[in-house]
């Protein structure tokens, strides 16, 4: 089973799902708008079963109607990952009401700027007390801090989106590679992530490094489409079955799925 833990929809009735676009983000979300229907039908032509649809933050900031309602409307093949301003009045409420009452499966933490990565504490504690797993947007410069952070959060799983966008210019950062003791962290191994690994090598051998040093049952495919669309969704996919074509099958099988299907177990068969 092949699991895309990193998608993005649009809606394509703009009036009942209206854009809020945060910019600048590039204007993706209006060159190449895909529905959720629209991505089965190429997860379909890729050989990809499941999909973690993610919010779309940079299209609909912290509106999730049309990720949660896509997910649930799909709920063989999909699941959800909302966004929310983790700093406004109310927001463990407001992730405890999207998670019981429209069915999200995780708080994608959007922490692009100077946000606190373990505030408001509240928050944290109800993703614990829902069992969710929390998806953080960050940038490299922040990882140390967060290195320093996770023995203070909750033991809930915390996937690493893009790798923090890290620099492989020397293999894997060290502090990346300095998660890799805390059990609680997972990589998702973006497209983004598999082209910043190819800059400097064989992508192939720089996914093994960091399979070498997080285990590959701490890494997880995503292709990021339709943010990212250079290339046909079938493309992306097949660079990822490229990228982890020298691990064994075990090894290979979590990446593709097996690690995204511990996070989120509503997707298995």
């Amino acid at each position: 089973m092949i699991v895309d833990t990193h998608t993005h929809v649009v809606a394509a009735d703009a009036t009942r799902y209206p854009l809020d676009a945060l910019e600048p983000a590039g204007g993706w979300y209006r060159d190449v708008p895909i529905s959720v229907e629209g991505l089965l039908g190429l997860m379909d032509d890729a050989r990809v079963d499941r999909a973690v649809l993610v919010q779309a933050v940079s299209a609909y900031r912290f509106d999730n109607r049309y990720v949660l309602d896509s997910a649930r409307a799909h709920s063989d093949r999909c699941t959800s990952v909302a966004c929310l301003d983790v700093a406004a009045v109310g927001a463990a409420a407001t992730l405890r009401r999207l998670t019981e009452e429209r069915g999200a499966r995780g708080l994608r933490w959007w922490a692009l700027g100077d946000e606190p990565l373990d505030e408001p504490r509240d928050v944290w504690d109800e993703v614990a007390a829902l069992q969710v797993p929390v998806v953080m947007t960050m940038f490299a410069s922040r990882l140390e801090e967060l290195v320093s952070l996770v023995p203070r959060l909750p033991p809930v799983p915390i996937a690493i989106d893009h790798c923090a966008f890290a620099d492989f210019s020397i293999g894997v950062p060290p502090e990346l590679a300095a998660l890799a003791e805390h059990s609680t962290v997972v990589l998702k191994v973006s497209t983004i992530t598999l082209e910043r690994l190819a800059e400097y090598g064989d992508v192939r051998d720089g996914l093994a490094e960091l399979a070498a040093c997080f285990g590959a049952d701490r890494l997880m495919w995503g292709s990021d489409f339709s943010q990212t669309h250079d290339r046909t969704y079938p493309e992306l996919a097949e660079l990822a079955r490229f990228a982890v074509s020298r691990l064994g099958d075990g090894a290979r099988a979590a990446v593709l799925g097996k690690t995204a299907l511990r996070l989120w177990p509503e997707l298995a068969p």
